[in-house]
């Protein structure tokens, strides 16, 4: 049973680079995404569950290799800090100004590389991550298996990360499930979430 008071949700670069209609590195579904995000962040904050938005930012000196492998994102500035692309995709919830809100500005693909990710989690005393966002296969996956190793729960949600297409996408979910956590859809996630504060309310 997954308990709210020591789990935190990581929604991962839920920006206009992967969300935005025409993006450069559009993300097919992660705007149908949108509703469950809705719900989720609804959920997160009338629970007090820690949130965690995450932004990758790829300007140099950061993007280091990112730069050369990508040469659109040297060329036309993506996911560089002042650019459109860099900001949070408008049409969904966006961050509160709250002790349980934070952004985390990363990188990498996995969001603990040399960010302060893990200090957040440990100060809010969480032992599960629940993981949203894009890409499945690269930031959601590279971010769960950091997590693993740093003896975090993780749960992946099948229905909140998006890639570039459901090869990838499934052969992650393949993954996740085998060696670094649990796959949930965002209803199975809510109902077991909701279990628990009802349990803890009438023990």
């Amino acid at each position: 049973m997954i308990e709210p008071k020591s789990c935190a949700i990581l929604i991962i670069d839920m920006q206009n680079a992967f969300v935005a209609p025409g993006a450069v590195f559009e993300t097919p579904g992660a705007r149908d995404m949108v509703p469950r995000l809705t719900e989720l962040v609804d959920f997160a904050r009338k629970s007090r569950i820690p949130m965690i938005w995450t932004q990758s930012d790829h300007s140099p000196p950061y993007g280091g290799i990112m730069l050369k492998k990508f040469l659109v994102i040297a060329n036309q500035r993506i996911l560089w800090p002042g650019d459109v692309s860099f900001n949070f995709y408008a049409n969904m919830p966006q961050p509160h100004e709250s002790e349980l809100e934070h952004i985390i500005v990363k990188h990498k693909y996995d969001a603990f590389f040399e960010t302060p990710l893990d200090a957040v989690l440990r100060f809010h005393k969480v032992d599960t991550v629940i993981i949203s966002g894009t890409a499945t296969n690269a930031c959601c996956e590279s971010t769960a298996r950091s997590a693993f190793m740093r003896d975090y729960n993780v749960i992946f949600l099948s229905d909140l990360t998006a890639t570039f297409d459901a090869a990838m996408h499934e052969a992650t979910l393949r993954n996740v499930a085998l060696l670094f956590g649990r796959v949930m859809t965002t209803a199975e996630l809510l109902n077991e979430l909701s279990g628990s504060e009802a349990k803890s309310q009438t023990a």
